[in-house]
């Protein structure tokens, strides 16, 4: 039998409705399988191969030689570990009752650090990259970005980077977020990345896995381009998503290093003659430096007006960014 978690906690569904959700969002990167009785978890650990253990603190006393090899991890009520508890066994521990998605990047940090690399990767060839860009500003491309992605997300496992200079909304989306791409290209330059350490540092809006911006805009310079592009290349090829979509920032000529990785490239645009004389010098710029290659897989797009939503969309609200004409282009763009 293949590596496997497992859930064991006396709340027969609580157990099964986070096992549930963690195996659809594959938030482990193991299938999750859910007990309430420790026989039938007894019965199972003889036969299973099981990686990750995370255990109710109600069933402590009780595990002194069911760990195994497992990197176990206590669920606790209260967010610490007794005392005795503690001394019986030595093992980190979470408070259990937090957001599903939440409680998965912290079980995914412990094990991460205690085990780098021990969980293998997604091997999968068909995640499609999907780059937002646009030399005109204020078009509405993140709010395109993050509707393309929850779009995306409703058809597939989909993850958001953003590669913007500043947070902006995704402040809003991730106010609490300890994590970000700077710390992800700080463990890639330091030779750390791996599969766990990218789960271990997404956030989630709706369906959509998403990785809030650099903490300052220096921090995007941490990597040159062929490195970047590289990270980018592994994440698609390890990381089992079906579609990856990139909102690019002010990344000025860097930039046209990434949008080559992608499959397709979205282009917000404005109506106005100012915005046109900016888009028409882009167009000549790659013609003139040997990528007009970029344009032929270049979808220009004039996004509908949805004023009346812009406090919505600022707010991060979620159901702003599932309905209405912008949401419905995004999920028209097969």
């Amino acid at each position: 039998m293949r590596r496997c978690a497992v859930l064991l906690h006396p709340d027969a569904d609580y157990a099964g409705r986070l096992a549930d959700f963690w195996n659809q969002r594959k938030s482990l990167g193991l299938p999750v399988y859910a007990f309430s009785a420790l026989e039938a978890f007894r019965a199972f650990r003889a036969r299973a191969d099981v990686e990750l253990l995370l255990f109710s603190e109600h069933f402590a006393e009780e595990m002194q030689g069911l760990l195994g090899q497992s990197m176990a991890i206590l669920l606790s009520e209260d967010g610490f570990v007794g005392e005795r508890c503690q001394n019986a066994l030595p093992v980190p521990a979470v408070f259990s009752y937090r957001p599903a998605d939440a409680l998965a990047r912290r079980v995914m940090q412990l094990y991460a650090a205690a085990r780098p690399g021990s969980l293998s990767p997604v091997q999968r060839g068909d995640c499609e990259i999907l780059g937002i860009y646009s030399p005109v500003h204020r078009c509405g491309k993140t709010t395109f970005a993050l509707s393309l992605g929850l779009a995306r997300a409703a058809q597939g496992k989909t993850l958001l980077l953003s590669l913007e200079d500043y947070a902006g909304v995704y402040a809003q989306i991730a106010p609490d977020a300890a994590e970000s791409l700077s710390e992800l290209l700080f463990a890639h330059s330091s030779g750390r990345y791996s599969w766990a350490v990218l789960q271990s540092r997404l956030s989630a809006f709706g369906a959509l896995d998403l990785l809030p911006p650099v903490r300052c805009a220096e921090d995007l310079s941490l990597l040159p381009p062929e490195e970047f592009a590289a990270l980018l290349q592994r994440i698609a090829r390890e990381s089992g998503y079906r579609s990856m979509v990139l909102d690019f920032g002010a990344f000025g000529r860097r930039a046209l290093e990434l949008l080559e990785l992608c499959d397709r490239i979205f282009m917000p645009v404005l109506s106005d003659p100012l915005s046109a004389l900016k888009l028409n010098s882009f167009r000549e710029y790659l013609r003139q430096s040997g990528r007009a290659q970029l344009l032929e897989k270049t979808e220009t797009l004039e996004l509908p007006p949805e004023t009346e939503k812009a406090q919505d969309y600022a707010c991060a609200l979620l159901p702003a960014y599932e309905s209405g004409p912008l949401y419905e282009l995004a999920a028209a763009l097969h």
